[in-house]
């Protein structure tokens, strides 16, 4: 029962004592049934008659029952036609109805919040029920989320936590709304479930803003609430994508840094940049060139101080009008990414990029929409059509229904190797903090992008000579997952076990200054993903080149 309905019932009841106890004060040789008779056909009106003569105290009793009690039984009456008529019984009996069904599930996934994100993760999942408003989409939405079970509802209600059976679920996901929103959510969900004997549910939250992470993940952790970014996953996964499109189009390892072209609305260009930063490494020892539009000062000021030595990963030129205002760029980008606060807008301008670099794989400019809506055959209308996705859609549904970060059980793959080879302790997987994972799965989603340049340019040079060219690569790609992170170069000795907490490191140099020893590692890190090439054929051994 909500709040309203509490209200209202407290207050009928309290009519109807009050007035009795007012009747039977007031009034003398009255019961105290004859007191609680006179209040109920005064409250609703009936006209049976006064059961005994009223004093004039009694009367002014009568008149304030009357008034209060008509009120309260007006209101009552709207209420519930409006229950009845405008829905909300149907509704109800809809929800007992979904969770009889919901009764019979056990390790399933729990969805709290029917947003963009919310469906997009429930396209991918087999047995799922998710709970949120109603959000009125089309059939086609509600056919590729068959398998969703939906209670309709306020997601703080915990008699819908209930209905949904969170204690039985493998997964409770929390993405209602904002990052403050979902985080006092998860931690009220984590606290249902504490005081549930035997339960395992595993609950993850939605929280977007990158600086919300890194401050509280861990701590969450602790209290049995994992965090991810939803928004984060699937940039990864559309820049492994178009990254490896434009490695399919080389003819010859690039000369050159890797430019890319950006214009995005709102606080996702930050996300933007971090990932793009992370992920377009592939130019050997070369940092990406950015060229940011319609960026303020205040958004370029933010990102300085949140990331101040950025430039160590990746140059950005900052530039205060959108694209195509100061004319055609010299040089031609090899990405572009447009993601603007309407779907037009980011389609406007990535079909004003490629008119104006008619020599771009029109695969490699990519309108980003916020929501969907805007489908892939209207963007086919013309010649030379950029690539549209919905972020969420398109990149965020995983088809074996895991809610868990891109490359969850490569990263642990990737940690558990280093483990064996490691010539001193190393943490397990379980108690390395969340920074530390996300290195080791970044890690992992960038093996993809070293096997498309292997089985590019196998046949065209010596195995040891592309090896270390992927080991530059892949030294940058870990430097930019630092600096990205606010990392600084340690320039003082500082102590190991500080450097996590005073976000700094020895090893963000350039790739020759590193020792042998590190460079050997960026290239047993890169040779797992060469050596899955068709045709190869070195061996872990293989020396540096000469």
């Amino acid at each position: 029962m909500n709040r309203s309905r509490w209200i209202l019932t407290l207050s009928f009841f309290g009519v109807i004592l009050g007035g009795t106890l007012a009747f039977w004060a007031v009034e003398k040789d009255w019961t105290f049934l004859d007191a609680l008779f006179m209040t109920m056909i005064s409250v609703t009106t009936v006209g049976y008659g006064e059961v005994h003569e009223l004093s004039a105290a009694g009367r002014f009793v009568a008149m304030l029952v009357i008034v209060s009690g008509l009120g309260i039984v007006t209101f009552v009456i709207s209420n519930v036609t409006s229950y009845a008529v405008g829905g909300a019984l149907g509704g109800a009996m809809e929800r007992r109805r979904m969770a009889k069904k919901a009764r019979k599930l056990t390790g399933h996934t729990v969805l709290c919040g029917l947003g963009s994100r919310g469906r997009a993760l429930a396209r991918g999942m087999e047995k799922c029920v998710a709970i949120g408003q109603d959000t009125d989409r089309k059939t086609e939405d509600s056919g590729r989320c068959r398998e969703t079970l939906v209670l309709k509802g306020e997601v703080e209600d915990e008699e819908l936590w209930s209905m949904a059976g969170v204690g039985r679920a493998e997964h409770v996901m929390v993405a209602a709304g904002s990052d403050e929103t979902n985080l006092r959510l998860a931690r009220a969900i984590r606290r249902h479930l504490d005081n549930q004997t035997g339960s395992r549910t595993r609950v993850v939250v939605a929280i977007e803003e990158y600086a919300a992470r890194d401050c509280f993940a861990d701590q969450l952790s602790r209290e049995g609430v994992e965090v991810i970014g939803l928004r984060e996953q699937s940039l990864l996964k559309l820049a492994r994508e178009m990254t490896i499109n434009m490695i399919e189009g080389w003819d010859a390892l690039p000369g050159r840094p890797t430019r890319v072209t950006v214009q995005v609305a709102g606080p996702a260009l930050e996300e933007v940049l971090r990932v793009l930063a992370m992920v377009v490494q592939v130019g050997g020892d070369r940092k990406p060139e950015f060229t940011v539009h319609g960026c303020g000062r205040e958004f370029v000021s933010s990102f300085k101080a949140r990331f101040p030595q950025y430039e160590r990963c990746c140059r950005i030129l900052w530039e205060d009008g959108e694209f195509g205002e100061k004319g055609v760029a010299a040089d031609e980008p090899d990405l572009a990414f447009f993601a603007m606060e309407s779907n037009l807008r980011s389609f406007e301008l990535a079909k004003r990029c490629l008119s104006r670099h008619p020599g771009m794989n029109p695969n490699l400019v990519v309108a980003c929409l916020p929501e969907g809506g805007l489908t892939a055959d209207l963007a086919e209308g013309g010649e030379a059509a950029p690539r549209v996705v919905s972020l969420y859609d398109d990149f965020l549904s995983r088809k074996d229904g895991v809610v868990s970060h891109a490359m969850e059980e490569e990263g642990r793959h990737i940690h558990q190797k280093y483990c064996e080879e490691a010539d001193y302790e190393v943490d397990e997987w379980e108690e390395l903090s969340e920074f530390h994972r996300d290195s080791n799965r970044l890690a992992a989603l960038q093996q993809d992008i070293y096997r498309a340049v292997g089985n590019r340019f196998r046949d065209k040079m010596k195995e040891v000579d592309l090896v270390e060219y992927a080991a530059k690569c892949e030294h940058l790609r870990w430097m930019a997952f630092h600096l990205m992170a606010g990392y600084r170069l340690d320039e003082d000795g500082v102590e190991p076990e500080l450097r996590r907490k005073m976000k700094v490191h020895p090893d963000l140099v350039e790739y020759h200054e590193l020792t042998e020893d590190d460079r050997k590692k960026d290239r047993r890190n890169v040779r797992p993903a060469l050596q899955a090439c068709e045709g190869s054929t070195g061996s872990p051994d293989d020396p540096a080149p000469g």
